[in-house]
């Protein structure tokens, strides 16, 4: 008994003693570091000690549970230039009861659907003065930042469904679908309060998608391994196939010819619906060719490129989006988490960013227009065209992002080039050109490939500056927690 007490005696010690000497550690780093900055970095870091702790509480970055209208933090990852430089949290909705599995806004962008957990489907109309043309030359105020884009109730809400709701979709004449864990698929339309046409299926609906031609019919993915194409006027299934998979994400190419299948094995099936036929075209397995993800992972997204109908969006539980020209991958992006949601990536209106929700909370923000990652030594990294870790990112949430998409950009895009033109964007820093462009002569080689691949990001990367495309662009986020919170960004771009 006696040495168990000195034992846990000595435990508590030592315990001590190493918390002890950690901080001790620590403060004396801290000192050492202190000694050895130079004086003007002293000067530098007292002033901005002194500026830091005289600014108002108002003016903190905004944090989930914060107050509206605050500046959001955005974080730069591999970039030489940050877009979103005043983002700002203008409007948040407690929406739902629990999590929010879909939110998608109508074609003319002037409503958007959510639904979830809670079985509803709610309808929430943007505000008349947001559909305006202002003239955004003019500096930013406040009351600006902390103007709301939807109005605070819903416009509609929608019951009928007796499971949780998966999938939204809109046609061009305003009709809405809903699929569900009920086995069902459910038509409404924005004029009317009751439900048109019920679409029973045999197993849960995992996605749905109109025909963006011709709106009386649509396509339907199921648990069932079945896809099936629907005919809304005869209320029947026009074709189907059995891709012996779980389906998981359906969607049309841009043109309504091809119908494009995901699996929960990770594999995109394409198919031919020219005359309402399923015929079989080809098959990809989305996956990397070595490591752990080496095995196909659930495919929980796919979408066109706006106006292209060659570049194909795809989402996988590898933590992955992978865009395809056709059959060939072009691009991979990376930064995000998604590992077991059902979260879907998204484009921007034009193309020109793609957004995606992540597991931890956050958004993050890839541009389509620059894949460079930049590099002070070229002997280690350098460009890669066909993979893409330059991203922002910001808090959204304080639990899964379940859904991250752009809103339709309400202003003139000639508004976006007037405001950049007439404002003016700062030229490249010595540190962003040393960046992208490093002195290969310096280093005894002559102008290669690479070099030239870097001359090419840079010109790609002064076009994005110059474009000023995340300027007015609003991202609408919603999660497990039922809250939808819009963003917007007001700020130029810079370079860092």
């Amino acid at each position: 008994a006696v040495r168990e007490i000195r034992g846990k005696t000595k435990k508590k010690w030592f315990q001590k003693g190493l918390k002890t000497l950690k901080s001790k550690a620590l403060h004396a780093g801290d000192a050492l570091a202190e000694t050895f900055m130079p004086k003007e970095n002293k000067v530098e870091s007292a002033a901005g000690q002194a500026q830091t702790s005289s600014l108002p509480q108002e003016e903190e970055f905004w944090h989930p549970g914060g107050k509206v209208g605050n500046q959001v933090k955005v974080n730069v990852h591999r970039k030489i230039y940050k877009e979103f430089t005043d983002l700002r949290i203008t409007q948040e909705i407690g929406a739902h009861k629990g999590a929010v599995w879909s939110m998608k806004f109508s074609e003319d962008g002037m409503y958007l659907a959510s639904a979830g957990q809670d079985e509803i489907i709610r309808i929430w109309e943007v505000k008349e003065d947001e559909t305006s043309n202002p003239d955004t030359t003019k500096e930013t105020s406040d009351k600006d930042k902390k103007r709301a884009f939807f109005k605070e109730k819903p416009y509609r809400i929608y019951g009928g469904h007796k499971a949780d709701i998966l999938d939204l979709c809109w046609s061009k004449t305003q009709f809405l679908l809903s699929s569900s864990m009920d086995k069902t698929v459910r038509l409404w339309h924005i004029s009317m309060n009751e439900c048109l046409r019920v679409f029973s299926h045999t197993d849960f609906v995992t996605s749905i998608q109109f025909h963006p031609i011709d709106d009386k019919y649509f396509l339907s993915g199921s648990l069932d391994e079945k896809v099936r194409l629907w005919s809304i006027p005869e209320q029947t299934v026009v074709d189907w196939v059995n891709i012996h998979e779980m389906v998981t994400a359906v969607c049309f190419s841009p043109d309504g010819k091809k119908a494009v299948i995901g699996s929960y094995k990770g594999k995109c099936r394409f198919y031919s619906v020219e005359g309402n036929q399923f015929e079989y075209i080809t098959q990809m397995d989305v996956k990397n060719t070595r490591g752990k993800n080496s095995r196909g992972k659930k495919i929980t997204g796919l979408q066109y490129m706006p106006g292209v109908d060659r570049f194909l969006l795809v989402t996988s539980n590898d933590s992955r989006i992978r865009m395809y020209d056709g059959f060939t991958l072009c691009c991979k992006y990376k930064g995000h988490r998604n590992a077991n949601s059902q979260i879907a990536s998204g484009f921007s209106p034009g193309g020109g960013f793609v957004a995606c929700g992540s597991e931890d909370g956050g958004v993050c923000i890839w541009s389509t227009i620059n894949t460079f990652i930049p590099s002070v030594n070229p002997f280690y990294t350098g460009y890669r065209s066909d993979k893409n870790a330059s991203f922002e990112s910001f808090l959204a949430h304080n639990d899964i992002v379940t859904s991250a998409v752009f809103a339709p950009l309400q202003n003139d895009p000639a508004t976006t080039k007037k405001i950049a033109g007439s404002l003016g964007i700062a030229p490249p820093t010595k540190a962003a050109e040393a960046l992208v462009k490093p002195s290969l002569k310096r280093l005894g080689l002559g102008k290669s490939r690479a070099d030239q691949e870097r001359e090419e990001a840079q010109r790609a990367g002064e076009t994005a500056m110059r474009a000023a495309a995340a300027v007015g662009q609003r991202i609408v986020t919603s999660g497990f927690s039922g809250e939808i919170r819009i963003f917007e960004n007001v700020g130029l771009p810079i370079w860092l």
